[in-house]
């Protein structure tokens, strides 16, 4: 109903309007209206955080197939700014620069896997991309790369070699976009306002996977702890492609229990319950409950995969 907005106003001066479920991608139309109208007093997008149910809402399908049509064995709606395991996606990036929160550039990249190919869409998705810059196997190939940024320019380089300057901030809707022929290395973007730098974002070309790593990300919680679960190379780099296909087991110890073990793939036949799951670009979410609550014995969590890429963590109380 944003289309209401100025409207409302003028029917009822004293009223104020808050947009309480509006579509992800349009977040720059509405904040431009938050911040033009006072009556406007802020926006609620639909959705923050992904979610379980509304099956296929935001799947980008390339094979003909419609969205949200029960599609087997969809399951999430996968429309979140966050995915279902607590990771931020591309468009939580763009709308905090929207906000103005960051000076901060962000580059997304189009999967190169679908280069060309057109895809079924509804008014809840954004762009399927991803912040990466490991693409085996599509060597020369261009890649549609977006730079967000508030600054009023953005430089793009690849290997230190400048792909030049391009506008971008809100005049240009914060997105700069650039044609890049893919070679491995380092894709580095920087933002400029009024010729002087703000801020800079870098990927790396990530090798193959070689660590496997986990880390407690909450510590208010009474009774569980979530325990996010990644793959990554030497350097620290996590490889979406090669990850992709990892299964992690997990098996917990001490004073504790599996709770839940899952992803945030949108479309899997594998459950939350089991003690094994396929990482989806590259990570995976732990649920540890205590056995007894009172009880100072940590709960040991141990992961490892089938090629004995293996961690553990402590979990106390």
């Amino acid at each position: 109903m944003s289309g209401r907005y100025e409207l409302e106003h003028e029917l009822h001066p004293g009223k104020t309007v808050l947009g309480t479920e509006t579509y992800p991608a349009d977040i720059e139309n509405l904040w431009e209206k938050v911040t033009k109208y006072p009556h406007v007093i802020g926006d609620f997008t639909w959705t923050g955080y992904d979610y379980i149910g509304e099956a296929g809402v935001g799947i980008f399908h390339y094979d003909g197939k419609e969205n949200f049509t029960s599609i087997y064995p969809e399951r999430l709606g996968y429309i979140g700014d966050i995915d279902l395991i607590g990771n931020r996606r591309p468009i939580s990036y763009f709308r905090e620069i929207v906000y103005g929160l960051t000076n901060q550039p962000y580059i997304a990249v189009e999967r190169m896997e679908h280069r060309g190919q057109t895809a079924s869409k509804t008014a809840w998705m954004f762009k399927d991309n991803i912040s990466s810059w490991t693409w085996k196997g599509h060597e020369g190939e261009k890649a549609s790369v977006d730079v967000y940024s508030s600054g009023d320019e953005v430089e793009l380089f690849l290997n230190g070699k400048s792909l030049g300057r391009k506008p971008a901030g809100k005049k240009s809707h914060y997105t700069a976009t650039y044609e890049v022929a893919y070679e491995s290395g380092t894709l580095k973007a920087v933002a400029y306002e009024s010729g002087k730098e703000i801020g800079k974002y870098e990927l790396v070309t990530a090798d193959s996977v070689k660590r496997l790593k986990a880390c407690r990300v909450t510590e208010n919680e009474r009774d569980v702890a979530y325990v996010k679960v990644w793959l990554e190379d030497e350097h620290g780099v996590c490889n979406p492609q090669e990850t992709q296909r990892r299964i992690i087991h997990a098996k917990v110890t001490g004073n504790g229990v599996l709770e839940g073990f899952g992803t945030a793939n949108p479309s899997s036949e594998e459950d939350y319950f089991s003690d094994t799951v396929t990482t989806f670009e590259g990570s995976a979410l732990a649920v540890v409950r205590w056995k007894d609550s009172n009880s100072k014995e940590p709960a040991v969590l141990r992961l490892w995969t089938d090629d004995d890429v293996e961690v553990c963590i402590d979990i106390g109380r």
